[in-house]
């Protein structure tokens, strides 16, 4: 099984030998990696799920981490910002104040109701927080919200837009 491991640094040079050591000593590769700010590093590494989770086992410095197992595939083409352009009858736009989190919560949501994922942003110029923006019918979104907001996921905030306009979407 797939999995990916998404760890958040508060220390860009510390990410940076976090990435290199768990990459040297693991079957992993690198699926993302970046600074975010306010001057934060985050990698995104991919890799059989028992991989992935010795990689992020004996990681020091992280500010936080997530082990997703069995990824799902819109998932991925989210991460490498594949987006298709279509008109949807509502959207969902969720914000946390990690990155970790909200790519957590965006694979348990798409993998448990019938949504597209129409953006995700991942931590720069956010001051490291994170969104998503899925969209669908209208009970398809009623249904992912409150999914997030019945669970223990720690979003920020949560909101939904009934037929939105034309080309809000080209300024999510």
């Amino acid at each position: 099984m797939k999995a990916l491991g998404i760890v958040e640094f508060n220390s860009i040079p510390k990410g940076i030998e976090e990435l290199d050591k768990i990459i040297k000593f693991n079957e992993l590769k690198i699926y993302k990696a970046g600074v975010t700010c306010p001057g934060k590093y985050y990698f995104i590494v991919y890799g059989d799920n028992s991989s992935v989770k010795d990689g992020l086992k004996d990681l020091t410095g992280e500010r936080c981490k997530q082990v997703i197992s069995g990824v799902s595939e819109k998932l991925l083409e989210a991460l490498n910002r594949k987006r298709e352009d279509k008109k949807f009858k509502a959207i969902g736009i969720v914000e946390f104040l990690n990155i970790a989190d909200g790519v957590k919560v965006l694979d348990h949501v798409i993998k448990s109701v019938d949504v597209d994922i129409v953006k995700l942003v991942l931590g720069w110029t956010l001051a490291g927080k994170c969104y998503f923006v899925v969209g669908g019918e209208t009970s398809s979104i009623d249904e992912a919200i409150v999914l997030v907001t019945g669970s223990s996921y720690k979003y920020m905030d949560i909101s939904k837009i009934n037929n939105p306009v034309e080309n809000i979407l080209d300024y999510i």
